[in-house]
């Protein structure tokens, strides 16, 4: 019989697997888009992920079975929803909760400059879970813990079709005051528009992460294909499928996440 494991993703928000500020609006898939929520505009999105693994990056970075159970997978789903309000010209704070209310995130952002091909904006954000038995797909760290991370995000239009959107964030992980885990992220997507504002869109997402208990170090390279489809002036369909490409000391997924951005003024 085929040994199912499954466990709670802390959360796959619609366009960022890896990334850890949560709550904050995006445009592609994975990095974080500079430009903020119209004032007093909210963005409402629920957001569903499936992420499946059968086999794991060992420390020489070769990919092997997950346990010599070949037939052995892991499942990581989740089922949350994200709030974000334009409360000021340039800023926007938002909030991420899973559905089970045991992990909770915050967010905010603040659009630096903006120039007529190149955009430029700062962010912060924290998370904190209350489940031990939650994994961290990006920290790889079991346990109750909380999350410190900032970054900034940059955005290019390349033409009048393709438009690039990349960041880097670093990131804590700690718990009552001991720090567990520094972490950094770099995303870049980019987009194609076709028939009108529908975007095809490929990305990569590189992670480190610098482990500062008894374990190894370990990084990933994530590919990110999907597609966002606007079906109208207040609604936003985004479909993403990750597939990991190299790692070491991780495990390997690939699946999809699937949500629908809803805009109130």
């Amino acid at each position: 019989m085929k040994k199912l494991i499954l466990v709670l993703l802390v959360f796959i928000s619609m366009y960022e697997v890896d990334a850890q500020v949560l709550g904050l609006s995006a445009e592609k898939l994975v990095a974080i888009n500079p430009t903020t929520v119209n004032l007093r505009n909210v963005e409402f999105e629920p957001v569903f992920g499936y992420l499946w693994s059968n086999k794991t990056f060992n420390s020489n970075g070769k990919l092997v079975p997950l346990s010599s159970e070949s037939d052995s997978t892991v499942v990581l789903q989740a089922l949350g929803f994200r709030f974000t309000y334009g409360f000021a010209k340039n800023f926007e704070a938002g909030g991420v909760i899973t559905t089970d209310l045991n992990t909770f995130s915050l967010g905010i952002k603040y659009t630096m400059f903006q120039h007529e091909k190149f955009i430029g904006a700062a962010f912060l954000g924290a998370t904190l879970a209350n489940e031990s038995d939650i994994i961290f797909r990006n920290s790889g760290f079991f346990g109750k813990t909380a999350s410190i991370a900032a970054g900034f995000s940059f955005a290019n239009k390349l033409s009048e079709r393709f438009s690039v959107d990349y960041d880097i964030q670093y990131q804590n992980i700690f718990d009552a005051g001991k720090s567990y885990s520094d972490d950094l992220f770099v995303s870049a997507d980019v987009g194609y528009m076709f028939k009108g504002p529908h975007l095809l869109i490929a990305g990569l997402t590189y992670r480190y992460n610098h482990f500062k208990i008894d374990r190894a170090d370990a990084y990933l390279l994530t590919l990110n294909t999907g597609i966002a489809i606007m079906t109208g002036k207040m609604f936003i369909l985004v479909f993403n499928f990750p597939f990991d490409l190299v790692g070491k000391n991780v495990d390997r997924f690939s699946g999809f996440t699937f949500a629908l951005t809803i805009t109130l003024d």
